[in-house]
């Protein structure tokens, strides 16, 4: 069951146009509510040809307290799991999308989602709020590459290897994709998976169809006490967005 603040916040969304006919986009409790929920949409040739590449992505932080998430999902027929929209503590949307979590043992934690314009990318980055020993994030990321009205489902044809190199894995999915370049200061381990039935509540209320399977190709593991995480995601030809 899904409380009542929750479902408020996944009722109040947020969007990033990446200047190109391209977006990311999403809710402030952080659930996936429509199929155009994505935090890199790229747009080949607006407005016919955009396609979800990376739809979103589970995060938890380990503390000596345990392991506490910091995102939710909500899978058929109504499930909502983790419970990380329960440590939202505030969120803004201006200059960009930035999220402030308060974990039971009194860690504090920001995320931000920024697009950089006229590019094909996003940068989504953590940092603690007060610096504490021992804290780790863990950041699996969920794929499609379908076109932005379709729906993805579990299927042979999905390519789960990463071309690796440090701090750097690119992925194509489909051939007809460009490649998923992800940048980042974590450490990335390969751990392919589908994660099904995802459950899009806008699309059902709207009577249409609303379930969905993204496969993930790994794991993303960052010591945030240590320095801030960093996870850059472009599209193939804007891999110079993410810098040197």
């Amino acid at each position: 069951m899904i409380a009542p603040r929750i479902a408020t916040s996944s009722t109040r969304e947020w969007l990033e146009p990446d200047g190109l006919g391209g977006f990311a986009s999403g809710t402030v409790s952080g659930v996936r509510t429509r199929r155009y929920h994505a935090i890199l949409l790229a747009a080949a040739a607006p407005p016919a040809d955009r396609r979800v590449l990376v739809n979103g992505f589970d995060a938890f932080v380990t503390t000596a307290a345990g392991r506490f998430a910091l995102t939710s999902q909500v899978y058929a027929p109504g499930v909502m799991y983790p419970d990380g929209a329960t440590r939202i503590e505030h969120f803004t949307a201006e200059p960009w999308p930035t999220w402030r979590f308060g974990l039971e043992d009194g860690t504090r934690i920001e995320q931000e989602l920024f697009v950089p314009k006229g590019r094909s990318a996003a940068v989504i980055s953590w940092r603690l709020l007060r610096p504490r020993p021992g804290v780790t994030l863990e950041v699996t990321p969920f794929l499609s590459g379908r076109d932005y009205h379709a729906l993805h489902h579990e299927n042979p044809e999905f390519r789960f290897v990463a071309e690796e190199s440090p701090g750097r894995q690119v992925l194509r999915p489909y051939p007809d994709l460009p490649g998923i370049v992800f940048r980042s200061n974590g450490v990335w381990e390969a751990r392919p998976d589908w994660y099904r039935n995802f459950l899009y509540q806008e699309e059902r209320s709207r009577g249409l169809d609303h379930l969905e399977d993204c496969a993930t190709p790994g794991i993303l593991r960052f010591d945030l006490s240590r320095t801030e995480a960093v996870w850059v995601v472009a599209a193939g030809a804007d891999e110079e967005a993410l810098g040197p």
